[in-house]
Order: C-alpha cells, then structure tokens, then sequence
C-alpha cells in the first residue's frame, strides 16, 4: 500500500510540475507575440485555461491528501472526546459523499465532453473534464480509506491551516 501511495504521489507531481510550467511557458509566449510581435498567439490562451484547471484540480486533491483544507473546529474542540471524535466521523462521511457525487457529475460531464471540441485548438473538453474526475476520485478515495481506518490521518502539524 505504501509502493502505491508513493506512486500517486510521484505521478501527481509529475503532471502538476508539467502543467504548470508548460502553463507558464504558454503564458510567456503568449505575451511575448502580443506585444513583441504585435501577432498574438490564440492558442496560448486557450491552453493556459485548460492547464490552469489541472493544476487546481490535482493541487486540490494532493491538498486533502495532506490535510491542507482550511477547517474550523471551534465548536468541535468544546465537545468531549467522543462527541468530537463521532462528529469528526459524521463530517468525513458528509465530505466522502460530496466528493463522491462531485465525481459522478465530472464523470457525466467528461462523457458529455467527448464530442464538444475546444474553440482553437481542436481537443475534446473530455481531456478538460478528465482533471475534476482524477481529482474528485482521488480526494474520494482518499476520504474512504481513512473513514474505514485504512490510511492514516494527515500528522497534526500538516494542519496548520486549522482555525
């Protein structure tokens, strides 16, 4: 389990390092033909957008692998241990069931994709559609195994963002 886990981690930041820089490459050379060439590349924007939404996508997924999501547990930290922990479970149940749902809707719309071309470039939005579905899944499988005990909590200092 241990193998796998580093492998999704390896393939994740291989496709948010190529994204982003290939996003950043796009940008800087769309610039560069707008105002150095005064012939602007249409493309560039285009591709920039699409990068853009996998790099927020699989940057959100690889966030609550990590316990990265802002939280607040005010209220929750007032309760005893066993309320706290039972209501922690209940929350984890409520987010496995959203990131399920949100899964099936990006599945749906990755289908529904596959016959509509972007503008410019000519690529079926299924590959857009296809970051919110890895990430959705992987935030659901995520959410499942620690839910059924199976994967460790994120460390408690990995929550910094907790309010």
């Amino acid at each position: 389990m241990q193998n796998l886990a580093k492998w999704v981690r390896r393939a994740e930041n291989l496709v948010s390092f190529t994204a982003l820089a290939v996003l950043t490459g796009s940008v800087l050379w769309g610039v560069l033909t707008r105002y150095v060439t005064e012939r602007p590349a249409v493309w560039t924007t285009e591709l920039s957008g699409i990068l853009f939404t996998w790099v927020v996508f699989i940057g959100a997924m690889t966030a609550h692998q990590e316990g990265r999501h802002i939280r607040v547990t005010l209220l929750i930290d007032l309760l005893p241990a066993a309320a706290r922990r039972a209501l922690r479970k209940l929350a984890d149940g409520l987010v496995l069931a959203f990131l399920a749902y949100a899964a099936w809707l990006s599945f749906v719309m990755m289908q529904k994709g596959a016959t509509r071309p972007s503008p410019v470039l000519d690529i079926p939005f299924s590959w857009v559609y296809l970051a919110t579905l890895l990430a959705f899944v992987g935030m659901s499988l995520t959410s499942a195994l620690r839910l059924l005990g199976l994967m460790d909590p994120p460390p408690v200092d990995a929550l910094e963002d907790v309010v």
